[in-house]
């Protein structure tokens, strides 16, 4: 990621706003620890060091929400100096608009369903505030798609709030896991944000890179790996992130002192495709347990791993899995592509993100030959 990561802060120095798309457990948070560190450095003497504020939108479902989401941000700042102006802003700001930002908080957390009045306007102080942190900074929103549920406008406050006049010494950088909701907030004319940022889709790691990585990692603890078996795992997982590290910590944990082998990490595969409480045979079991949309897209994930992206369209393979008519997996598509667990390819084909699940449903259809 480090690469990308410096392309990326050139970009925001140069005063360019971004958005990133990258599928969920694929790299994000890794690449935002490197982009932290690419910003920190004086690459020229007009890239000079920028500041970043990661703010988490997972839970900006209201603006009181969104409020209490940089709250948290500024408060949870790794680098103490960004916190203490923060603290200065913030009490400078809760005494001219007469709000408290404590009693917000805790009517969020309460799940209070009425606005408070003036929160839009605490909401647009919040983020003009961010730009008087330090002498250049970048506002990063993680996961900027939520805002797509967002009551209010909160596209028109950020965009007034960081983007205006006067913002010179700010970039922001938009990341998301749901590709759609992203362009539909930043490629749509009638939005606030339209055509404000560069587009780009966070790259996929290197096998060969992650091969090093892991060889490192594991000698480091002073457990070393066979390459066979290295390669094994990385088979297995895809070279998808977060499989990759989940599958890599089993094979250490049944490896003990000796040298860990093929047998080590199809071992440790085999115990996560057997537990019941994994997240994928968890997804599967709410997918199965809830309504007639729900059930269906459950159908067509499975055809989706049995048949390797063919025959969505089939009209034998619709009937074989219940799914009425045969145009009904292709329209399910969309829906899996919002719950963040399928994507397609250039080629037109659909594939299953997570190879863990793609597996998993392979092993457990009760549709398959």
């Amino acid at each position: 990621m480090d690469d990308f990561a410096r392309e990326v802060a050139l970009i925001l120095k140069a005063s360019t706003n971004v958005a990133i798309f990258g599928s969920r457990d694929t790299g994000k948070s890794t690449f935002l620890t490197s982009l932290d560190r690419e910003l920190a450095i004086e690459h020229e003497d007009d890239a000079p060091p920028f500041e970043m504020v990661r703010i988490d939108l997972k839970r900006a479902l209201s603006i009181p929400a969104f409020i209490a989401c940089v709250d948290d941000a500024l408060r949870q700042h790794p680098r103490h100096a960004v916190r203490r102006a923060a603290a200065r802003e913030l009490e400078v700001m809760e005494r001219e608009l007469g709000f408290d930002l404590k009693l917000l908080k805790g009517s969020v957390r309460r799940g209070g369903a009425r606005q408070p009045g003036g929160a839009e306007e605490m909401l647009h102080a919040q983020l003009r505030s961010l730009t008087r942190l330090a002498d250049r900074v970048v506002v990063c929103f993680d996961e900027f798609q939520r805002l797509n549920r967002c009551p209010g406008e909160p596209l028109a406050i950020v965009g007034s709030a960081l983007m205006g006049t006067g913002q010179g010494n700010t970039s922001v950088l938009f990341t998301g896991s749901i590709r759609e909701y992203l362009e539909m907030l930043l490629n749509n004319s009638r939005e606030p944000l339209f055509n404000q940022a560069t587009k780009k889709r966070l790259p996929s790691i290197r096998r060969a890179d992650f091969h090093e990585w892991l060889a490192f990692q594991f000698e480091a603890t002073g457990r070393e790996i066979e390459e066979e078996a290295l390669t094994h795992l990385l088979a297995i997982s895809e070279g998808h992130p977060k499989r990759t590290q989940q599958l890599a910590w089993g094979a250490w944990q049944r490896g003990g002192r000796h040298r860990i082998g093929v047998a080590d990490v199809q071992g440790a595969f085999e115990e996560l495709m057997d537990d019941q409480q994994a997240d994928f045979a968890v997804l599967e079991e709410m997918l199965a347990n809830g309504e007639e949309q729900e059930a269906t897209e459950r159908k067509a994930l499975y055809l989706l791993a049995d048949h390797a992206g063919e025959g969505l369209a089939s009209r034998a393979l619709a009937e074989r899995y219940g799914l009425g008519a045969h145009t009904t997996a292709r329209k399910a598509m969309p829906r899996l592509v919002r719950r963040g667990l399928v994507e397609q390819a250039d080629s037109g084909h659909w594939r299953i993100i997570d190879p863990f699940l793609a597996e998993w449903l392979r092993r457990n259809s009760p549709f398959g030959d």
